[in-house]
């Protein structure tokens, strides 16, 4: 029943999630193990916290390669075991087409997932004019080197380079705080991307959007706390603090636009 009223906090897809977290709190409270977490996305690692927080001896330290990074491992571990002792699990590879071409996003995950890696042991990557920088879990770092050749058309070289080597680039962002009748993904998209409902509705239904960067198609689906909604053509929006209501009964939310 005390597990039941925890996963009430969170939707029931994230349930399977939630019970693997309370393992690894269970593992550095109990067994005074710190636990190294996959890569997790802004809305896994607001549940991380959310649960880890609830004991008064565990703390939680995170890392994604740079300050700012979408995607995070994390150590779960019991409060006053020094983090700069652990290892970060993190390396960081450059992928460089031979033809000089600039590298698409969809088509360095693709090739990435197609040598059989699970998302959660991929970090942000980083596109840039040469190539892409990806962070990766460190375990996997000479495997993908040593296999991958092609992204896309392009035939590629991988090495590896340090964190300091990283080129972080610019992000346009934007903090607003917007009033939404419902916590509807429609209804934050309009809001947060200046749209009509209906236009809103519509982009959802046909495919466009993504929350947490998976596809959703129905757009009564509703979003919480730290969800990363992306549209199509509009750009993305990081949920912040949803704090109250107004007197009408709008909900007030913190939002943070990026292009």
């Amino acid at each position: 029943m005390k597990n039941d009223a925890l996963f009430a906090h969170f939707r029931p897809e994230e349930r399977p999630f939630a019970e693997r977290v309370l393992d690894w709190v269970y593992r550095a409270a109990e067994k005074y193990q710190p636990v190294q977490t996959p890569f997790l996305d802004p809305r896994q690692q607001f549940i991380v916290r959310s649960l880890a927080n609830r004991e008064p001896d565990i703390g939680v330290w995170s890392d994604g390669g740079y300050e700012g990074a979408e995607r995070c491992r994390m150590w779960v571990l019991p409060a006053h075991f020094p983090p700069d002792e652990l290892p970060s699990g993190l390396a960081f590879l450059a992928i460089r087409p031979h033809s000089g071409r600039e590298l698409k996003h969809p088509d360095v995950l693709g090739s990435l997932l197609g040598l059989g890696i699970k998302r959660e042991k991929l970090g942000d990557l980083l596109l840039h004019p040469e190539g892409c920088q990806a962070i990766v879990a460190d375990e996997l770092a000479d495997y993908i080197r040593l296999q991958l050749s092609r992204v896309g058309r392009e035939t590629v070289s991988v090495e590896e380079i340090g964190r300091e080597d990283l080129v972080i680039p610019e992000r346009e962002a934007i903090a607003q705080s917007i009033t939404v009748a419902s916590l509807r993904v429609d209804a934050v998209c309009a809001e947060g991307f200046r749209l009509s409902r209906s236009k809103a509705a519509q982009s959802i239904k046909g495919g466009k959007c993504k929350v947490n960067w998976k596809v959703v198609d129905n757009p009564a689906q509703t979003v919480a706390e730290q969800d990363m909604i992306s549209l199509r053509g509009f750009g993305r929006l990081l949920v912040g603090k949803i704090d109250g209501r107004t007197k009408k009964g709008r909900y007030w939310v913190e939002v943070l636009k990026m292009r």
